[in-house]
C-alpha cells in the first residue's frame, strides 16, 4: 500500500468503506480496495430496494452492498466468481449481523443469472481489469469496452432476472449509452454518487431502471 498514493488515500478514510472495519473487516485484494462501494452510498442504493423481498448483487465482492441491501429486503442473493472475495463477505457480513439474509453464490454472474429470478437486481460490476485504476481515471468510457464483460451485456442478463435495475458506473458513463439499454419509453434515473474521500465531487453514477428510478 506504501506504493500506491490512491491506496494510501483510501487507508486514511476506510470507515468510509466499512464503519465496522476495526472489527475485522476483510479485504482480500488490492482491486477491492479500488472498486468497494462506500458504505454512505451503499446505505442510498440499498433504499431503492425497500420494500422488496428478494434482490441479486450481482458482484458482490466483499459484501458492502449485500450488507446494506440485507438490511431492508428479505433474501440477498450474493454472485462473485472470486472465491477469497466470497469468503470475505461472508465474514463481512457476520461482523454486521446480516449473514443469515444472504444466500452466497459462487460462480459467474452470466451463468448464475439464467438461474435466478428476484424482485431487483444491483450491479457494481468490474469497469477494467486494470486493477489499479481509481475513479478518476475513466476518461471517455464505453459501456461497450467493460472488461472484463461488456456493460450491456451485464444489463441484458440482469433483465431476464427483473426489470428493477440499479447499474453502478463511472461518472463518466455516458448518458444516451445507459438509456438505450431501457425499453423503448421507458424512464431511467441517473444520480452522481458522491464522493466520500474528496467532498464535493462525484464517484461514480448509479442508473435506475424499472420501479427503482423516481417518477418525476
Amino acid at each position: 500500500m506504501a506504493n500506491d498514493e490512491h491506496l494510501k488515500k483510501i487507508w486514511e478514510k476506510r470507515h468510509q468503506l466499512f464503519s465496522k472495519f476495526d472489527e475485522g473487516i476483510e479485504m482480500p485484494d488490492s482491486c477491492m480496495w479500488h472498486m468497494v462501494t462506500p458504505e454512505p452510498n451503499a446505505i442510498e442504493h440499498a433504499k431503492r430496494f425497500k420494500g422488496k423481498k428478494t434482490v441479486v448483487d450481482g458482484f458482490g465482492g466483499c459484501g458492502g452492498n449485500s450488507i446494506q441491501l440485507a438490511k431492508v429486503v428479505d433474501k440477498v442473493y450474493y454472485v462473485e466468481l472470486n472465491p477469497k472475495r466470497l469468503e470475505a463477505a461472508k465474514k463481512n457480513a457476520r461482523i454486521y449481523g446480516v449473514e443469515h439474509k444472504i444466500e452466497f453464490i459462487l460462480g459467474d454472474f452470466l451463468e448464475v443469472s439464467k438461474t435466478l429470478k428476484a424482485d431487483g437486481v444491483f450491479l457494481s460490476p468490474l469497469w477494467s481489469t486494470r486493477v489499479n485504476n481509481s475513479y478518476n481515471d475513466y476518461v471517455d468510457f464505453d459501456i461497450r469496452n467493460m472488461e472484463p464483460i461488456p456493460g450491456d451485456i451485464i444489463f441484458n442478463a440482469a433483465r431476464k432476472i427483473s426489470k428493477n435495475v440499479a447499474f453502478f458506473m463511472p461518472v463518466t458513463t455516458p448518458f444516451h449509452q445507459l438509456s438505450q439499454l431501457a425499453d423503448a419509453g421507458e424512464h431511467v434515473e441517473f444520480y452522481n454518487e458522491p464522493n466520500p474521500f474528496e467532498v464535493g465531487t462525484a464517484m461514480a453514477l448509479s442508473a435506475y431502471y424499472g420501479d427503482l428510478a423516481k417518477k418525476y
